[in-house]
């Protein structure tokens, strides 16, 4: 028994249009940029419960013997995690420039046989990144990952000290810090990781660390992401373009009236029309991205070229599709 069913035709052309854009150079560029916000989200929104969490403590009037029982670990917990998320971060930064620059390096300017570097990476990426956290405290900050990855999570040291100096009132300090003992018991430290700890005495003070570093990722992100956006620029272009073109029309196409307590369970007189016209204006003014590219010969032949994305049919139309 065959029965007839109503197929909206904006629902053919919008699976048609999708496939399109699927296919458009410009779509896996933006995916890219969207990974690198969500690294950098992660990023930022770590350090901050770890900030929050320091707070708690540090520069208030609480002594470290008043602290609830799981501060210390909780302390740990959110450390790890920004760690983590500092290695993310640099991560998808990597995955990122050897997508948009994906020449490799020479053979005879390898490091080895596993050395994946790019030409870009090895002539930019490295000296900015060398520029901006080659500094031997950085250097640690990053080794840290490792440290946490093949031997121990690094403990704390929280305490709570008084100086006195008569007439002056008693100063309380609180104090967060790795416990070296624990980072001692790594044994793989790099070697500005280990320049670093030679500077220092007793127990690590890393919070000054965390502060630099975050500081000088949120340049270097952005200096990434500008040198990003201007290989792939013309390309997001027009995915976007192309995209809200669509989303345009699939918006005048399927707009519906308004409806309104005053006015029962009918739509409201006029508002259909009202938005249909509304709707039009937005896609009017936002315009095509799928002009074709018209070429004058020297003998004065015009020739018209080809488009992957020919205008979007008019609204209201449906067609019967037997089944």
């Amino acid at each position: 028994m065959s029965r007839t069913t109503w197929t909206a035709a904006w629902s053919v052309v919008k699976s048609d249009r999708e496939e399109r854009l699927n296919r458009l150079p410009g779509k896996e560029h933006h995916e890219r940029f969207e990974t690198l916000n969500r690294a950098s989200e992660l990023f930022s929104g770590n350090l901050l419960e770890f900030q929050n969490h320091l707070g708690k403590f540090l520069g208030t009037d609480l002594q470290a013997g008043e602290l609830p029982k799981r501060y210390e670990s909780e302390t740990i917990r959110l450390f790890h995690n920004y760690l983590a998320s500092v290695a993310t971060l640099r991560d998808m930064q990597r995955a990122t420039h050897r997508a948009v620059w994906p020449e490799r390096l020479p053979p005879e300017e390898r490091r080895g046989p596993q050395d994946q570097r790019t030409v870009w990476e090895a002539a930019v990426y490295e000296g900015k990144a060398k520029e901006d956290f080659g500094d031997d405290d950085l250097q640690f900050l990053f080794d840290l990952r490792n440290c946490t990855l093949h031997r121990t999570v690094p403990l704390m040291a929280i305490g709570t000290t008084w100086k006195h100096h008569p007439p002056e009132p008693v100063m309380q300090r609180n104090s967060v810090m790795l416990k070296r003992s624990e980072l001692a018991k790594f044994n793989r430290w790099n070697g500005p990781a280990k320049r670093f700890l030679k500077t220092q005495d007793g127990d690590v003070d890393f919070l000054p660390l965390v502060e630099k570093h975050s500081q000088r990722a949120r340049e270097f992100f952005g200096w990434f992401w500008q040198q990003v956006k201007d290989a792939v620029r013309q390309d997001v272009d027009e995915y976007l373009d192309k995209q809200t073109e669509l989303a345009l029309w699939l918006r005048e196409e399927t707009v519906t009236p308004g409806f309104g307590d005053d006015w029962g369970d009918g739509p409201i007189p006029g508002s259909l029309r009202r938005k249909r016209v509304e709707a039009h204006a937005h896609r009017s003014a936002h315009g095509t991205a799928g002009w074709r590219q018209v070429e004058v010969g020297s003998d004065g032949t015009v020739v018209v070229g080809e488009t992957d994305w020919p205008p979007l049919p008019a609204v209201g139309k449906y067609r019967i599709k037997e089944a």
